[in-house]
C-alpha cells in the first residue's frame, strides 16, 4: 500500500466519520477532553489544562491488548517507535520518541524513575515489565527535565501499577497460549481490610521464539532463540489517618533469553537480567494540596554469555529519594516545589575508577495558572548539582489557551539534559571524567479541535536541538556532536455512537547530525532505524456488552540502518512495510474474558533491525478471570 493511498484513507475516514457523528461542538463536546492525568505535572490535573502532548493508555485499552507485550502496546502510539517490538520476543527493545534515541526517554514506575547505571546509556529494559501488572500508562512527549531530571529529553513513560480492590479478598488470573510455543500465566490476590490494603502479583512468560538472526540461505538451520521470564510484585497500603498514607512495595523480575552472535550470525549465546525494586511511597493531604515522598532502591544484574568471548557481567544500583509539595492557591494559581536526590553506583573493579559512583541533587519549582476556559500556563525550573561535572539548569515555559468552542492552542519551550553515565565517566573503556551533560532545547506548537462528542483531532509540530552530544572515540568519550530533529504529528479520534471508534495518526520526522570528520564539521541525515513517515489506523467496536472487536493497520516507511559486518559501517535501506493486526474478546458473567490476538495477519516479511528476523503471522488466545 503506497504512502499516498494510506494518507488519503486516513484523512478520508476522518471526515467521513465526522459527517456521521453528532455535530454538537459546544462545551459539552469539549468535556470529553477533561480526563485527569498526573505525569505532566506530578499531581492530578485535567488533561486539557496542560500544553504538553499527552497519551493515556487506559485499563480498558490494556484489556483489549491481551497477548501483546509492553513494547508492542507502546509501539501502537503516535510518535513512538519501539525498535524490536515485532522481532524475536527475547530481543532487546529500544524506545524512540519523536525520533530521539532510546537513551533520551525516561521510564517511570508509579512516578519513580527506573534506571540501569551499568548500561552504556542507562536506558531501562522494557522486557522487565509484564503487562498484567499495569493499570494504565501515561506518556508525555517533549523535554521534561524540569520535573524528571536527567534523560527526559524526548519524553517520559509513566507505568502505573494496579491498586487493591475495596473488599477483603479479591483475585485475578489469566492463561494464554499461542504461536512459537508461547505460554503466559498471571495470578494475583488483593484486597482491603479496614485501613490496610494488599496486592500481590505473579507473572510468567516463556516462548520458543524464532531465530534472532536472519538466515539468508534459509538452509543453515539456525536454532530458535526462546526466552523465559518471571516477575513478582507486592504492594501494601496503610491509611494511617484521613490525611496520611503509606505504600511500601517490592518488585522482582528475572529474564533469560537465548541470543545470536550478531546480524546474519547464528550462535548459542544467551542473556540474563535481574531487576529488583523496593521502596516506599507516602502522601500527606493538606487543605488544597499534598506533600509527597518516595524512596526507591533499584538493583540490576546483567550477564551476556558468548560462545566466542565468554561471560560479560554488569551490575548497577540506584537510590532515588524525592519529596515534593503541590498546593492550590485560590481558583487559578497552583504551585509545585520539590527536591530529588539520586545516587548511582556501578560495582565494577575493572573500571578506571573502581566501583564508581556519583550523586545528583536537584531542587525544582513550577508555577501553574489554570483555567477551564482561557489561558493555562506552566513556568518552571530545575537546578541540578552533579557530583562530578557541577551544575546545570533546566527550564520549561508551557502555555495553552482554551476557546469557548473547546479548541485548544498549545506551545512548549523547554530545555532538558542527559548527564554522562558512569560508564562514560569512569568505565573500563575510554572514560572521560571531564564530560559535560548533553543539553537539549525543544520548541513545540499544537492545536486540538473537538468537532463532535467523543471526537477530536490534534496537530503538532516540534523541533529539538541537542548540543554537546557525547560520542565514543578510541582515546576517550568526548562532547562533540550536535543533533537536530524536527517533525509533525497528526492524530484523530472519531467516536461513532457509543460503541464504535476510530483512531488514526500520521507522523513525519527528519533529523540531522553535525559531527567532526577529518577536522571539519560534517552534517548528514541520521534517523537510524526510525521511519521518516509512519501511519497508524485502528478501529474498535463493542458489538454487544459482551463481545468486542478491534483491528489496526500500521504502515512504517523506509528507514536507514548500518551493516555492522563491514568497516567502515555501510548504510543500508530497510524497506517500508504494512502490518495488519486484530483482537477479539468475549466477556461472560462479568468476570471471565476469552480473547484471541492475531498479529501480522498477512504474514508480511519485513525488517526492524538489519540482519535480524521478525515474526510472521502469529496468534495467541487465552482466558482472563477476575474474582
Amino acid at each position: 500500500m503506497s504512502k499516498h493511498v494510506f494518507f488519503c484513507m486516513l484523512i478520508g475516514y476522518s471526515f467521513a466519520a465526522a459527517a456521521q457523528a453528532p455535530t454538537d461542538t459546544s462545551i459539552s463536546a469539549h468535556a470529553q477532553l477533561k480526563g485527569v492525568v498526573v505525569t505532566a505535572t506530578k499531581f492530578p490535573k485535567p488533561i486539557d489544562q496542560t500544553g504538553n502532548s499527552v497519551i493515556v493508555i487506559t485499563h480498558e485499552q490494556l484489556l483489549h491488548s491481551q497477548g501483546e507485550s509492553l513494547a508492542q502496546i507502546l509501539n501502537d502510539q503516535a510518535g513512538i517507535t519501539i525498535n524490536g517490538a515485532n522481532s524475536n520476543p527475547g530481543k532487546d527493545k529500544a524506545i524512540y520518541i519523536r525520533g530521539a534515541g532510546s537513551d533520551y526517554a525516561v521510564v517511570l514506575l508509579d512516578g519513580m524513575p527506573l534506571y540501569d547505571p551499568s548500561g552504556m546509556g542507562g536506558a531501562f529494559d522494557l522486557r522487565l515489565i509484564p503487562v498484567d501488572e499495569i493499570e494504565r500508562i501515561e506518556i508525555v512527549k517533549g523535554g521534561l527535565s524540569t520535573l524528571y531530571g536527567t534523560d527526559a529529553i524526548a519524553g517520559v513513560i509513566n507505568i502505573i501499577t494496579r491498586r487493591a480492590i475495596h473488599k477483603p479478598v479479591g483475585g485475578n488470573a489469566s492463561l494464554s497460549y499461542g504461536s512459537y510455543q508461547t505460554f503466559q500465566a498471571h495470578a494475583g490476590v488483593d484486597g482491603q481490610i479496614q485501613a490496610f490494603t494488599y496486592d500481590v502479583q505473579y507473572d510468567h512468560q516463556q516462548t520458543g521464539g524464532i531465530s534472532e538472526a536472519t538466515d539468508t540461505t534459509g538452509k543453515a538451520g539456525f536454532d530458535k532463540d526462546g526466552m523465559n521470564s518471571n516477575a513478582v510484585l507486592a504492594r501494601l497500603g496503610w491509611q494511617v489517618n484521613p490525611q496520611f498514607q503509606l505504600h511500601p512495595f517490592f518488585r522482582y523480575n528475572y529474564f533469560f533469553g537465548n541470543t545470536d552472535a550478531g546480524s546474519f550470525t547464528d550462535a548459542r549465546d544467551n542473556y540474563r537480567a535481574e531487576d529488583l525494586d523496593a521502596g516506599l511511597q507516602s502522601t500527606y493531604q493538606l487543605p488544597n494540596g499534598a506533600i509527597h515522598l518516595h524512596y526507591l532502591y533499584e538493583q540490576t544484574h546483567r550477564k551476556y554469555h558468548s560462545q566466542s568471548y565468554g561471560d560479560s557481567r554488569y551490575q548497577g544500583l540506584q537510590h532515588d529519594a524525592e519529596i515534593y509539595w503541590n498546593q492550590n492557591f485560590g481558583k487559578h494559581f497552583q504551585l509545585l516545589a520539590g527536591a530529588d536526590y539520586r545516587y548511582l553506583k556501578m560495582p565494577d573493579t575493572t573500571a578506571k575508577k573502581k566501583n564508581p559512583s556519583v550523586y545528583l541533587l536537584s531542587p525544582y519549582i513550577a508555577l501553574f495558572w489554570a483555567n477551564t476556559q482561557g489561558l493555562n500556563l506552566e513556568i518552571g525550573g530545575r537546578l541540578t548539582h552533579h557530583q562530578q561535572y557541577g551544575d546545570n539548569f533546566s527550564f520549561t515555559f508551557n502555555p495553552s489557551y482554551i476557546l469557548r468552542s473547546g479548541i485548544i492552542f498549545s506551545a512548549d519551550v523547554s530545555s532538558s539534559f542527559k548527564a554522562p553515565t558512569l560508564t562514560m565517566l569512569y568505565g573500563p573503556y575510554s572514560p572521560n571524567p571531564d564530560l559535560r551533560p548533553e543539553i537539549a532545547y525543544q520548541y513545540e506548537a499544537g492545536i486540538t479541535v473537538p468537532y463532535a462528542t467523543g471526537s477530536d483531532m490534534r496537530f503538532t509540530v516540534f523541533r529539538r536541538i541537542i548540543r554537546h552530544v557525547i560520542v565514543y572515540t578510541p582515546a576517550k568519550y568526548i562532547n562533540q556532536d550536535k543533533q537536530r530533529d524536527w517533525g509533525m504529528e497528526y492524530e484523530n479520534k472519531v467516536q461513532v455512537g457509543k460503541n464504535l471508534s476510530f483512531i488514526g495518526s500520521f507522523v513525519f520526522l527528519a533529523g540531522q547530525l553535525t559531527t567532526v570528520q577529518n577536522g571539519k564539521d560534517t552534517t548528514y541525515d541520521n534517523l537510524l532505524r526510525k521511519p521518516k513517515a509512519s501511519f497508524k489506523l485502528a478501529a474498535q467496536w463493542q458489538v454487544t456488552p459482551e463481545w468486542f472487536i478491534g483491528t489496526s493497520l500500521e504502515n512504517v516507511g523506509d528507514r536507514t540502518d548500518l551493516n555492522f559486518n563491514t568497516y567502515p559501517f555501510a548504510p543500508v535501506t530497510l524497506k517500508a512495510y504494512t502490518l495488519w493486526n486484530a483482537f477479539t474478546s468475549y466477556t461472560f458473567h462479568k468476570r471471565y474474558m476469552l480473547y484471541l490476538q492475531l498479529r501480522n495477519i498477512t504474514n508480511t516479511s519485513f525488517t526492524e533491525v538489519y540482519g535480524y528476523n521478525t515474526m510472521g503471522f502469529h496468534v495467541i488466545g487465552g482466558i482472563r478471570i477476575r474474582i
